[in-house]
């Protein structure tokens, strides 16, 4: 072993109890070492951080790695993400959660109703985002908490910038049949606007149209029946592209694109 990662006997106890364990924090540290003082926990943790077995996510919150290393070893992020911030898995990442996309996003995304921010560990950027009351439609599933299935399309609609972008999102949802439309409504009944609920139901139809999903026919009347004033698809884009009259839309990013096989 390297000099410099050496561990003293009493570093040696506090480690071989500690190494299977993915995440550790002060309280957990505290269940298993009860005789220590806060003082002891401390001082152990900060030389097995200086030595490499346990990397910070934040004060009083460390990954531990069973062979030491200058950078932390993540064999799952979805695990570090509610000690970065208390939220939910959502967008992209939670369409990779639901294995709805077939590759690892190097960005982690953690739904809050509080302030956004982001935090760098390891290789990933872990990107809290402020929903407000729309922080919600919550399950535990694989063991963190998740945004349930019809609730990470809404967000991907609300925010497409968080899911990679329209073509991620219709990859996604024509890859899962059996999502409850009638939930699924439910939160844009809740929150949405009347452009969202343009620019989604303009999606849906195109989806619809090439038998890529199946939902109720009242679903698409009753966006529909949001239609108002003119929006685009993305507001951010120039407006320049084909206006669909029934959702008074101008789709500036092109049918052709938005159900190719890349965005």
């Amino acid at each position: 072993m390297n000099k410099n990662n050496y561990l003293s006997r009493v570093e040696q106890i506090f480690f071989s109890t500690i190494k299977k364990t993915d995440i550790i924090d002060n309280s957990f540290i505290k269940e298993i070492f009860p005789n220590y003082s806060s003082q002891k926990i401390n001082k152990i943790c900060h030389k097995l951080l200086s030595k490499g077995y346990l990397h910070t996510i934040k004060r009083g919150a460390y990954i531990v790695n069973e062979t030491p290393s200058t950078k932390p070893i993540i064999t799952d992020p979805f695990k570090i993400a509610p000690y970065v911030n208390k939220g939910y898995i959502g967008f992209l990442s939670a369409l990779r959660h639901y294995d709805l996309i077939n590759y690892e996003p190097f960005t982690i995304f953690i739904v809050t109703p509080k302030k956004s921010q982001e935090i760098e560990i390891g290789n990933y950027l872990f990107k809290t985002v402020s929903m407000g009351e729309k922080a919600t439609g919550v399950t535990y599933f694989k063991n963190v908490y998740v945004s349930t299935i019809e609730k990470t399309f809404f967000d991907c609609f609300y925010k497409p910038q968080y899911a990679g972008g329209y073509r991620e999102i219709i990859n996604a949802l024509s890859n899962h049949p059996k999502i409850r439309w009638d939930q699924f409504l439910n939160y844009f009944e809740r929150f949405a606007s009347d452009a969202l609920f343009q620019r989604t139901g303009y999606i849906l139809d195109l989806l619809i149209e090439r038998n890529m999903i199946n939902p109720p026919k009242k679903l698409i009347k009753t966006f529909k029946n949001h239609v108002r004033n003119t929006t685009k698809l993305l507001p951010s884009k120039k407006s320049k592209g084909r206006y669909v009259k029934q959702w008074k839309l101008l789709d500036n990013i092109g049918k052709e694109i938005l159900l190719s096989d890349g965005e």
